[in-house]
């Protein structure tokens, strides 16, 4: 049976709803039950354990409850990974610090024993889709963390004074609560503070938004995106350990991404010419072009999924994106040549 003193920690950090101690001081109860030889009695405390985290719901995700705003509205939303760093094509500089931030906060207790800490609050500055908020996923798949995505329309209150602690709610959770935490389109709670419809409450808020940033605890990182950093406080840069720019990709990069996202579909496709046409379009837009080729493939009855199936998803999206100047796309004749 597990030690007095094992359980003592247990409960504590039930009391702290401190998951991840939880659910160390809970392995190292089953590891000795194991080493003990009750491998059946293991078994079953490790399904008991793992048993909700396998169907990824809310509750398996964090023991602690989600922070709600004065409408018991819930201020975040708590979800596994969405996507992996292998699902993604980015610009290499970005691969490169996103692999970086990933190793560091790995190396955590190496970095701790020179009393370092690893950048762990960061903002992903870009045009949208170029994958800011799916590298914030990718982290957390890559370190093993909850997605924790900040629900803006309940943070941002009318009342008075709710907002910062609105904000201060979320901080505290994901300082007690091991995860990815998320704000996307963050100027809209970072606003520069010189523009013309600022008052008293928005400069509290951005005030409060700033401090905490700086000062968050735990073993969470921070991830804030913006479509338009111009928009953004002066005074955020600096609390952030760094700042990461999402460029659109160029064409070999357009054209990485159309293999890995048609992978799954026979084709003979000349993917370079493809990738020219698509320049102008985000690597969003070229996913749910390739997504939507598969589907028109597949209800063909094809045996490839060819240029006329591209085509029609290109023609779709592009009527779809009526300020994009694209050419004309490839035709069957000129695709085999």
């Amino acid at each position: 049976m597990a030690r007095s003193d094992q359980l003592k920690e247990l409960f504590a950090a039930y009391s702290r709803a401190d998951d991840g101690s939880f659910r160390e001081v809970a392995g190292r109860i089953i590891s000795d039950e194991r080493r003990r030889g009750h491998r059946l009695l293991a078994s079953d405390l490790e399904h008991a354990l793992n048993r909700d985290a396998l169907s990824m719901t809310e509750g398996a995700l964090s023991l602690r409850p989600l922070p709600k705003d004065r409408d018991d509205r819930p201020l975040l939303t708590l979800a596994k990974p969405a996507h992996e760093l292998g699902d993604l094509v980015l610009a290499a500089d970005t691969v490169t610090a996103i692999g970086e931030i990933v190793e560091e906060n790995r190396s955590r207790s190496l970095l701790a024993s020179f009393r370092l800490l690893p950048r762990r609050r960061l903002l992903f500055i870009g045009d949208p889709g170029t994958g800011k908020t799916a590298s914030a996923h990718a982290i957390a798949a890559e370190l093993s963390l909850p997605v924790a995505s900040v629900a803006l329309a309940a943070l941002v209150s009318s009342y008075l004074g709710e907002t910062a602690k609105n904000v201060e709610s979320v901080v505290q959770f994901a300082e007690l609560t091991p995860c990815v935490l998320v704000f996307d389109e963050f100027e809209s709670v970072a606003a520069e503070r010189g523009v013309g419809n600022d008052h008293a409450e928005l400069r509290r808020v951005m005030a409060t938004v700033l401090q905490l940033i700086e000062e968050i605890g735990g073993e969470s990182v921070v991830v804030a995106t913006s479509n338009h950093p111009g928009l953004l406080d002066s005074a955020i840069w600096r609390r952030f350990d760094d700042v990461i720019p999402f460029s659109p990709l160029n064409i070999t990069g357009i054209e990485a991404l159309l293999r890995l996202r048609l992978q799954g579909a026979p084709h003979r496709l000349g993917l370079r010419k493809w990738a020219t046409k698509l320049k102008e379009f985000t690597p969003a837009e070229v996913e749910l072009i390739a997504l939507d080729a598969q589907r028109r493939w597949v209800l063909s009855g094809a045996k490839l999924l060819a240029d006329e199936h591209l085509s029609a998803a290109f023609e779709r999206r592009q009527r779809a994106t009526p300020t994009a100047q694209i050419p004309n796309p490839p035709t069957k004749k000129a695709n085999r040549s």
